[in-house]
């Protein structure tokens, strides 16, 4: 990867994945030419990192999350780790959706959309495990280039 152009390391806690959160979007702010993916980057980061807090630390404030943002002209590329709960089988959830069906509309499943928009909206996800701690590494296409 890259130089990182953005390190930011949080704890395990909601309020500290909302501050990241608008870190990230300042520093996106700042540089036009990732504008366009600025949404897509928050509601992937913030699927990513509630995930940690809620999977891979069980809620459990206190933790380290040390995001690292790279910027390329053609993407942006993420790390997120974690010294938390590996994940099921040693690899995200495959990103299918959840079934729904379409006669009780009332009845929509509570959670299962969150991987399939990961997948769906990045490019080179890959998933390690090494010495406790777990990384996910994923690219966000910059749609101006």
């Amino acid at each position: 990867m890259a130089r990182p152009d953005l390190v930011t390391t949080l704890s395990s806690e909601t309020d500290h994945v909302r501050r990241a959160l608008d870190d990230v979007r300042d520093k996106l702010n700042e540089m036009p030419e990732f504008q366009a993916i600025g949404d897509t980057t928050q509601i992937i980061l913030a699927e990513v990192l509630n995930n940690v807090v809620e999977h891979a630390y069980r809620f459990q404030p206190g933790h380290p999350i040390e995001v690292t943002l790279s910027f390329a002209e053609e993407a942006l590329n993420c790390r997120v780790v974690d010294q938390g709960v590996a994940m099921p089988k040693g690899k995200p959830p495959n990103g299918g959706m959840p079934e729904i069906d379409p006669n009780s509309p009332d009845d929509l499943p509570e959670g299962g959309f969150g991987w399939a928009m990961i997948h769906m909206m990045t490019d080179g996800l890959s998933y390690t495990r090494k010495d406790g701690c777990n990384e996910l590494f994923f690219s966000i296409p910059n749609t101006l280039n």
